[in-house]
């Protein structure tokens, strides 16, 4: 893949220098207009209700009488609601009845429209390419479906509970099934909770497919046709003409951008999870990269659509690829069906620009986080402004065969050069890493502390001090000497942080736990080995030792570290104790040869990752990995400002791509604590 990383310092900070001056931020989400909408809508029904003809219904016992659909007001009421007969409210308590049930529709009148609208995708993405992107976050969309959705069903069932406890009240419950807007009614009554709680509610999301859930959900559409005939006015027109925007929409968008992909090739990227590969249409002319396709296998179903993010094939040039994680059932089955590559066919609608596309704009720095196979819309977030804007990369994932896909199809140090690369692996089995990986990617076999991660990569960039660029070139240097003289030269520095104690006794611990789950393993097996030499560190102990206190040497194999052990290992046991240990580091410390420009390289990388220590000569002010001290430092940035009164952290934004409630609730917390925006892709449907 082509370099896209900036040619110089210069041009990146014009960029930001040019957004700073021109960039427009909102406070307030502009989808209150609508609620505000649905205020006025409310004031509408209120005054109508309660105002004389010909503004209103609110009529005198005489003009009810008169028209013929009751006696008159009853409990000596001189006026009461009756202009027909499924609107008649003679007493006090059924027009408190009748107020609250017109109410809570006219209140969902301007929802009513936005459900329709929402989900007008071919309309939406041509708007979000016009002037109205400045007004409108097109990337909500979704997100307001999910909420007007459960709005209107809670007011829904309350719109038909008092309608019809004020036909039971007096005595009208025949109207219930007599009138059209009585059966009606009870028929939208009766289907929206098929409609809604299956795709609101957590429980039944995970106990129901989602094919059963996607099927009953557009039971929405008998449930649309029921109130059209509900109501004799208004209804037609403010519910009519939305869902016939939504039906010509999908009509169009379906034969329009409809493609059919004849030669897909799709293969198995690991132990839980396909990829796919494949020409671009000649009708998507130069598409948007931050984009999702819509994709049908008619070798799995003719029926069934499923969108997934796109991104452009690090390998072809006009070529696109897909990461398909088999977490539901159709997914399982495309990964059952894929038992060795092959070529298929699909058909594909889109590509639409995804919620990511309009929000990364707003701001020269970002953390784009991602979890699982949220790697592949976090990309191409990053791949459309590379060499524009600093978008740092925090990943979690658990899938080995998708870490290791990612990292050999796409050149991530190319598209991020001038950021960070944050990997958190938390699977069990080894990583089987490329060659050559990118010096500003670091893995780590552990979670994230995402508030320290985010401070650390904050405080790095804004200070100036440990910047992207910087520690890629040193990491560069430091990756071409070899493995034995970068690992004895970071030793003999890390010993000025920390004593022996400490880098022992953190080996002698990850050689029990190491010894502990393979025993666990064994146990299920049948296998017995020997126990675990007290106060002694195995292969694995020396190897997560090497990774927590010398994680800046750059990449090394398993062969290297087995290298090494042997080296300490003088009686050949497997195990080393305290003063073979001892007498390793006196070697590395007395003995190595050490190049001035590497040790210069080595004292910059170990002060932006050596954790809660300090020394002469190393700083620790700018921990790229974050700590206590860097989130003061993103504290302290709160309260600063510039002349024009702009705040620092204004100029960044965090993106979250990934299913984890818990990742959502902890980058949640971050963003109000630090007043940081943050956008959220989850496609949880």
């Amino acid at each position: 893949m082509a370099n896209n990383g900036l040619d110089g310092p210069g041009e990146i900070d014009y960029i930001i220098e040019d957004e700073k001056k021109n960039r427009s931020r909102f406070n307030l989400h502009w989808w209150y207009v609508i609620f505000l909408f649905c205020v006025i809508s409310l004031i509408v029904c209120l005054l109508q209700l309660f105002l004389p003809p010909p503004f209103g219904v609110w009529m005198s016992s005489e003009e009810v009488e008169a028209i013929g659909v009751s006696p008159g007001c009853e409990n000596g009421l001189d006026h009461c609601i009756c202009p027909r007969e499924t609107i008649c409210a003679p007493n006090t308590l059924s027009i408190v009845f009748l107020a609250i049930a017109r109410s809570s529709v006219y209140f969902d009148y301007p929802l009513y429209m936005m459900m329709f609208l929402s989900k007008a995708h071919n309309l939406n993405d041509i708007c979000r390419r016009t002037i109205l992107r400045e007004l409108i976050d097109f990337g909500d969309m979704h997100k307001l479906h999910k909420l007007f959705g459960i709005v209107i069903g809670i007011e829904t069932m309350s719109h038909s509970f008092f309608h019809m406890m004020r036909w039971g009240l007096n005595g009208d419950m025949s109207l219930l099934w007599r009138t059209s807007t009585g059966i009606t009614g009870l028929l939208a009554a009766v289907l929206i909770p098929f409609i809604v709680l299956p795709m609101a509610v957590p429980f039944l999301k995970k106990k129901v497919r989602y094919e059963v859930r996607k099927g009953l959900h557009y039971l929405s559409i008998i449930w649309a046709v029921a109130l059209l005939f509900h109501a004799p006015t208004k209804i037609p027109f403010l519910i009519g003409i939305p869902a016939l925007v939504y039906a010509v929409d999908y009509v169009l968008g379906y034969f329009w951008r409809n493609n059919l992909i004849e030669n897909v090739f799709f293969e198995r990227y690991g132990e839980n999870g396909v990829a796919l590969h494949f020409k671009n249409p000649l009708a998507w002319g130069e598409k948007p990269k931050t984009s999702y396709v819509y994709i049908m296998c008619p070798w799995i179903s003719k029926y069934q659509w499923h969108a997934f993010t796109m991104f452009p094939e690090p390998q072809k040039e006009n070529h696109t690829m897909l990461c398909i994680g088999a977490s539901g059932d159709w997914t399982k089955e495309l990964y059952d069906r894929i038992k060795a590559p092959c070529y298929r066919q699909i058909y594909v609608i889109g590509p639409f620009k995804s919620q990511f596309a309009d929000t990364a704009v707003t701001t020269s720095n970002a953390i784009a986080v991602a979890s699982g196979i949220g790697i592949t819309p976090t990309l191409s977030l990053v791949l459309n402004y590379a060499g524009k804007k600093r978008i740092n990369v925090v990943w979690m994932c658990r899938d080995p065969g998708l870490v290791e896909y990612i990292l050999h199809k796409v050149d991530i140090g190319a598209i991020t050069r001038n950021s960070f690369v944050f990997i958190y692996y938390t699977g069990t089995r080894e990583l089987a890493l490329p060659k050559h990986l990118p010096v500003n990617t670091f893995i780590f076999k552990s979670r994230p502390d995402l508030e320290n991660t985010i401070s650390g990569i904050v405080n790095a960039i804004h200070s100036g001090e440990g910047l992207p660029e910087e520690m890629y070139s040193n990491q560069k240097k430091i990756a071409e000497v070899p493995f034995r003289k970068r690992m004895m030269i970071a030793m003999s520095r890390v010993t000025q942080i920390y004593d022996a104690d400490e880098m022992f006794g953190h080996a002698v611990k990850e050689t029990e736990r190491a010894a502990k789950k393979m025993k666990e393993a064994d146990l299920e097996s049948g296998i017995r080995n020997n126990e675990c030499p007290e106060d002694q560190v195995s292969l694995l102990g020396l190897d997560a030792m090497i990774s927590k206190f010398l994680g800046v040497i750059g990449e090394y194999s398993r062969n290297d570290i087995e290298d090494v052990f042997l080296i300490i290992d003088r009686d050949a046991t497997g195990y080393i104790d305290r003063s073979d240990f001892d007498a390793f580091l006196r070697m590395v410390t007395s003995s190595c040869e050490k190049s001035s420009e590497l040790v210069s390289c080595m004292d910059a990388a170990l002060a932006s990752s050596s954790p809660n220590k300090s020394v002469s000569g190393l700083s620790r002010q700018n921990s790229v990995f974050g700590d206590s001290t860097t989130k003061e430092y993103m504290s302290k940035l709160m309260n600063e400002s510039d002349d024009s009164g702009r705040r620092p952290l204004e100029d960044w934004s965090i993106f979250y791509c990934g299913g984890s409630r818990a990742i959502h609730k902890n980058l949640r917390d971050i963003s109000k604590q630090y007043s940081i925006d943050l956008a959220v892709e989850k496609f949880d449907w």
